[in-house]
């Protein structure tokens, strides 16, 4: 936020999304990545997966320490010392305990470097050449894994 904007009281903050909010989020994300096939690009099927898996996986951990809003979970997470995970999709896999099960990797980046599940939304909304389309796609096939994990349990 531009410090002008602050002077302004132009600031908005986060919004308190609620456990059942992300929930349908994640049924109306996921359900849209099922449904779009060639008639949606790629990298946007990929982004609504990494979104739908993202809600999924905020609304489980609400509902696994018996909370109701995001406010609360990022309390919880400063209460218990750590770091609220944002769209750290590996983290919250562990959170729930499925991070052996559902192993996320990196994504090597064509001109050099690597994408963490953390930033796949941003390698998607952005486009940036990857390195191997297979390791892109073991990906999609693990975030397609945990979302059928996730249907079953929230």
């Amino acid at each position: 936020m531009k410090e002008h904007e602050k002077k302004l009281g132009k600031t908005q903050s986060q919004i308190n999304i609620t456990r059942s909010e992300f929930q349908r989020s994640f049924k109306n994300h996921y359900g849209m990545y099922k449904k779009t096939g060639t008639d949606m690009p790629y990298r946007s099927r990929l982004l609504m997966l990494f979104y739908s898996v993202e809600c999924g996986l905020k609304s489980l951990i609400l509902k696994n320490i018996g909370k109701n809003t995001y406010e609360e979970l990022k309390s919880y997470y400063t209460i218990n010392g750590k770091k609220a995970p944002g769209h750290d999709l590996k983290a919250m896999t562990k959170e729930v305990g499925i991070e052996t099960k559902f192993p996320l990797k990196r994504i090597q980046l064509k001109g050099g470097g690597f994408v963490l599940p953390g930033k796949y939304n941003e390698l998607w909304r952005y486009g940036a050449c990857i390195k191997n389309a297979e390791e892109e796609q073991s990906e999609e096939k693990t975030l397609v894994r945990i979302a059928e994990w996730l249907s079953q349990r929230i």
